[in-house]
């Protein structure tokens, strides 16, 4: 079970030395960005914690027994799960104390409250913790400061900053990092979603440690995207109107949410950093002696060139319109290249 989980061995070891000890809290705060493996890595927890056949001290569970069994099948009657339903932006109360005509008697605080069914525990892992309102907070709030005896509660979150005071403190935080573009690479292959070394290699590098990222570059649409991007940028006299104006169709083609519109559009900028990036690297291994100064001045432009991307950037994260930021964008690479603007 943990050998088929990427990366985080330091937060294994830390909860398998409070196994070892008899210290495991009551709940713990897992933080780190969104696709790194949060939430496997909380079931395997939730596991091996309930796996029938697991050596005292150790949370290696045996996987063949049936507190394993119904785990994977997510079928355990003492492991509950409460994740952010489809279209809503925030966890509903109802989901941690119940709806208003049972309150109390239903939700995910009574579940964790009453005596497990078939372990010697009940755990509870929340996703999307950082979408709980003051008034899921504060529900969950009496839970933590009066655990059931032997339960374990998880929250996962991309950032502790969106969780109240009152929960953090309550909470022992353990901060998972990036995976690795090696790990990535690995998972990409190991998933099926691509079986293309340069695709797979190409799309771990852009993924920033999150998987969740690699699958949504592996879409057709952003690769097509990310090859109509660099296509624009290695003509040496690309004109700002006809670019703007491929990259903007490609995004209305794509569809979606404004929200998602918007990520589309942060994809094409950062596929023009990376464009731009790959050439100057390219540029600095080439210079020589004799084309020292000529260069100089070429990495002046690309450096001018990045710069007015990462301005994008910034104005698409600040809710600009998204014409506005594209064009804009390309004017200014326009511009650069011409030598007019540096």
């Amino acid at each position: 079970m943990w050998r088929e989980l990427r990366g985080h061995i330091r937060q294994r070891e830390q909860l398998a030395q409070a196994v070892r000890r008899g210290r495991l809290a009551h709940a713990y705060l897992f933080i780190g960005p969104e696709g790194i493996g949060k939430a496997r890595f909380a079931e395997c927890l939730a596991q091996s914690l309930l796996c029938r056949q697991r050596a005292a001290g150790t949370i290696d569970a045996c996987g063949v027994c049936t507190g394993c069994i119904q785990v994977q099948a997510a079928t355990h009657p003492d492991l509950i799960r409460v994740r952010l339903p489809d279209g809503k932006r925030e966890l509903p109360i109802e989901l941690i104390i119940g709806a208003q005509e049972r309150r109390g008697r239903e939700g995910l605080c009574h579940e964790l409250s009453l005596r497990p069914m078939s372990a010697d525990r009940r755990i509870a892992i929340v996703e999307d913790a950082h979408t709980m309102n003051t008034a899921s907070a504060n529900a969950l709030l009496k839970t933590l400061e009066e655990p059931p005896p032997g339960s374990v509660l998880i929250l996962l979150t991309p950032s502790s900053d969106a969780i109240l005071p009152t929960i953090r403190s309550r909470c022992q935080p353990l901060m998972f990092a990036p995976l690795n573009d090696g790990e990535i690479a690995a998972l990409i292959r190991d998933l099926g979603w691509a079986d293309d070394d340069e695709v797979i290699r190409t799309t771990a590098a852009l993924a920033t440690g999150s998987l969740a990222t690699a699958r949504q570059l592996l879409q057709p649409e952003l690769r097509q995207l990310r090859l109509r991007l660099f296509s624009l940028l290695d003509r040496a006299d690309m004109d700002a109107w006809t670019a703007s104006d491929a990259v903007l169709n490609s995004i209305d083609e794509m569809g979606g949410e404004p929200a998602n519109q918007r990520l589309n559009a942060s994809w094409a900028v950062r596929f023009c950093v990376e464009s731009l990036r790959s050439r100057l690297r390219e540029l600095s291994e080439q210079t020589t002696e004799h084309s020292a100064n000529e260069d100089a001045l070429q990495l002046d432009l690309l450096a001018a060139q990045l710069e007015r991307c990462l301005d994008a950037e910034v104005h698409l994260q600040r809710s600009m319109p998204i014409p506005l930021c594209i064009e804009g964008m390309f004017d200014g690479l326009a511009l650069i290249r011409r030598g007019t603007v540096v």
